[in-house]
């Protein structure tokens, strides 16, 4: 080896190979482990997309039933307003779930010499489960309603 006047020793060619050559892979390893911390944290916000997607699955589904609730409960309103003959159990699903439109629909009720008759227009809780069993099911033949119910007319 020798000393320059600077105080630093040469180093061999093979040295200077074998340095370039670690620091070469330093490098590569650098670029590994980023390209693992990005691809871990590209999974991770996968995750989290799949799990709000699965969320606003859930809260669209409650919407679309509650919107379906809403719309049977003012075709029943405006049946009752109408002066029309309205199933019992039609009321009372009206009155369970919107009190208030119940209310304004009797209120608002025109008497009519012939009152249309109506068959129930809402579905019982227990037809609902019972509809989706016998659906999932395979059955495909079209469930019978139970129409023994019997319109109501109210005069105020």
């Amino acid at each position: 080896m020798r000393i320059e006047a600077s105080g630093y020793s040469k180093f061999s060619a093979d040295q200077v190979e074998a340095l370039k050559q670690a620091m070469a892979d330093d490098k590569q390893l650098k670029k590994q482990r980023e390209r693992e911390q990005e691809l871990k944290r590209q999974e991770q916000m996968a995750e989290q997309l799949k799990r709000e997607t699965e969320a606003a699955k859930k809260r669209m589904e409650d919407e679309k039933n509650a919107l379906k609730t809403y719309v049977t409960c003012l075709e029943i309103a405006r049946r009752i307003t109408a002066g029309d003959k309205v199933p019992t159990k039609d009321h009372k699903f009206l009155l369970e779930h919107d009190p208030a439109l119940y209310g304004k629909a009797l209120t608002l009720r025109i008497a009519k010499e012939n009152p249309e008759e109506h068959k129930q227009l809402s579905e019982d809780e227990d037809q609902q489960t019972s509809s989706s069993s016998e659906t999932s099911a395979g059955d495909n033949e079209p469930l019978q309603q139970d129409i023994s119910n019997v319109a109501i007319d109210i005069k105020i």
